[in-house]
Parts: C-alpha cells; sequence; structure tokens
C-alpha cells in the first residue's frame, strides 16, 4: 500500500471512530506512522485529505455501478433499474456520510454531489442510447436528459438534504417515473420500478 492510501485508510479510520472533525494534520500523519512531512508531501491541508477521501469512496461507488452495468446483457429498461437498484444499495460510510452533510462542509458535498452526477449521467446516457437503438426511447439530448435526471437524484433525494416523509418520497420517485415515461417517450408504466417497493 502506498503512503497515499495509508493517510486516507488513517482518515476513514478516524471518521469512524468519530475523530476525524478534531484531528489535526500532525494527529493523522502520526496514526499513519508516518512524518508530517510525509502528509504534506501528497496533501496540502487536512481538507485536502478529506477531498481526497471523499472522492474515493464516491469513484468505487461508480466503479461499481460501471462494471455492473457493463457485465448485463439486460435491455435498456432492465440496465436502468439495475443501475438504480446499485446505486441506492450503495455503501458509503455513515461517519463519513453525516460529516459531509455538516454546514461547514457544504463546498466538498457539493463536488461530490457534481462528481456522481457528471460520472453517472454518462452510464445513463448510453443506456438511453441503447434504449432509441433498440426501439424503447425516443430521445434528442440523451446526456443532458441523463444529468437532468441525476440532479434529482443526487440532490432531491439525498436524505442528508431534504427529509421527506415516505408518502413524499414514493410521490417524487412517482413523478420522476412519469418525467421519464413522457421524456423518453417510453411505453407506460416503464420506470414503475422506482417506485414499486418503497
Amino acid at each position: 500500500m502506498n503512503k497515499k492510501e495509508l493517510i486516507l485508510n488513517t482518515m476513514q479510520e478516524l471518521f469512524k471512530e468519530g475523530t476525524a472533525g478534531t484531528a489535526s494534520v500532525s494527529d493523522i500523519a502520526k496514526r499513519a506512522g508516518i512524518a508530517k512531512g510525509g502528509l504534506y508531501y501528497y496533501f496540502r491541508s487536512k481538507e485536502e485529505v478529506l477531498d481526497a477521501l471523499v472522492e474515493r469512496e464516491y469513484e468505487n461507488i461508480i466503479q461499481n455501478c460501471n462494471h455492473i452495468i457493463d457485465q448485463s446483457n439486460g435491455n435498456a429498461l432492465e440496465k436502468f433499474a439495475l443501475l438504480m437498484q446499485t446505486y441506492k444499495s450503495s455503501y458509503v460510510d455513515p461517519s463519513l456520510d453525516a460529516y459531509l452533510h455538516m454546514p461547514q462542509n457544504a463546498g466538498i458535498h457539493q463536488k461530490s454531489l457534481a462528481k456522481i452526477l457528471l460520472s453517472l449521467s454518462k452510464i445513463i446516457s448510453h443506456i438511453i442510447e441503447q434504449g432509441i437503438n433498440e426501439g424503447i426511447f425516443r430521445c434528442e439530448y440523451p446526456l443532458e436528459y441523463a444529468e437532468f435526471i441525476l440532479s434529482v437524484f443526487t440532490f432531491l433525494l439525498d436524505p442528508g438534504i431534504f427529509t421527506w416523509t415516505s408518502e413524499q418520497s414514493f410521490m417524487k420517485m412517482k413523478a420522476l417515473a412519469d418525467t421519464l415515461e413522457k421524456g423518453l417517450s417510453a411505453p407506460s408504466g416503464s420506470f414503475s420500478f422506482l417506485y414499486m417497493h418503497m
């Protein structure tokens, strides 16, 4: 394991222990068993360590989504359902997630949401293009439509930002399914998987 990964793993351990917020650069370096200068070789500040850790966490989710969709032989609708299921069930360290949702960390949180949106929208646009080729969808702007849809998932449906009731969440997913069906000219009920098991 290289030193950069060691530093990130150490920061993750501090999150699990609930001490990441108060830990200094010296504390992180000491815990990692490296000199403070060794940490500064890779990161200029504690915020940069946190930024890199968040990026690594979300990069793992994106790679997993990519891998699962690449392995699937399903049609566009089946891949859509598989992607949403994979993304919603992806594990993010609860302590890191809670830290991201603190008001003082809004900048890092916004960057993480942007990374998810930009990365997953590429996967969704490929699925939309597949659906167009299969005759299931009609869409002139697959990438832009994917970005629009993901903005709902990454922001409006983020439980750390909005605390919707289960009924409100259900209605929002139903509205999203309706928007997808109309926007992609998909058969009625095609996206019911978004709300059927809520």
